[in-house]
């Protein structure tokens, strides 16, 4: 009985997961101040896309791509567009990057409170991106889908994630961010990265902030 307890208990449609996940995180937690002392030499100020925004976007990017597979949160925050992202049957793997571990730690906690088997589709890592060897994460045959909350970057972190993105990620990937990217024009030369579009999506901060989509 208690098997078949337990086995219930898996078997949770996406929008019962779905569900609970924004029951169990309906809105941004900001950071403690003190957070940003830590990391004086990043930008680490902190806000999300809205649920509703990334269901949006990722509309946008599979007309781009539909075989779409693999989703990267760069700056993934407390977790829930993985986690999020990961309910999606097309989704095999949900990858979530962040440099500051109470953020990150708190990404593992919101994974551990999910019902069911979408949240064991999704991995945080707590680290610098542009230390990480991406291959290293990628699920086999990926496509890939990237968001890049970057509105805070200087433009030469833009730049240089950007050129990482480029070289280590399969040829089709679709990067999203919120602040363009704007090369110089030998590295422009140098990388295969094609602007699409711009769209308005919502976020914490703003109903109608500036998305710009890319395609490798």
């Amino acid at each position: 009985m208690n098997t078949r307890r337990r086995r219930s208990r898996s078997r949770v449609t996406r929008k019962a997961f779905v569900n609970a996940l924004k029951k169990t995180y309906p809105a941004c937690k900001h950071d403690e101040s003190q957070q940003h002392d830590l990391y004086k030499e990043h930008k680490v100020t902190y806000g999300e896309m809205e649920y509703d925004g990334i269901s949006r976007l990722f509309k946008h990017v599979r007309n781009l791509n539909p075989e779409i597979n693999t989703f990267i949160d760069v700056g993934s925050g407390r977790g829930k567009l993985c986690l999020f992202m990961a309910s999606l049957a097309k989704i095999k793997k949900a990858i979530g990057i962040e440099l500051v571990k109470a953020r990150h730690e708190d990404a593992l906690c919101l994974q551990e409170k999910m019902p069911g088997e979408y949240a064991k589709n999704v991995k945080f890592i707590n680290a610098d991106i542009l230390k990480l060897n991406l291959a290293e994460e990628l699920p086999e045959d990926p496509r890939v889908f990237v968001w890049f909350s970057n509105l805070c970057f200087d433009q030469n972190i833009t730049d240089d994630i950007f050129d990482k993105l480029s070289n280590e990620l399969p040829s089709g990937s679709v990067i999203c961010c919120s602040k363009i990217y704007s090369p110089s024009k030998s590295t422009a030369e140098n990388n295969n990265i094609k602007f699409i579009e711009s769209i308005p999506i919502e976020m914490s901060w703003s109903k109608t902030s500036n998305v710009h989509i890319y395609v490798v």
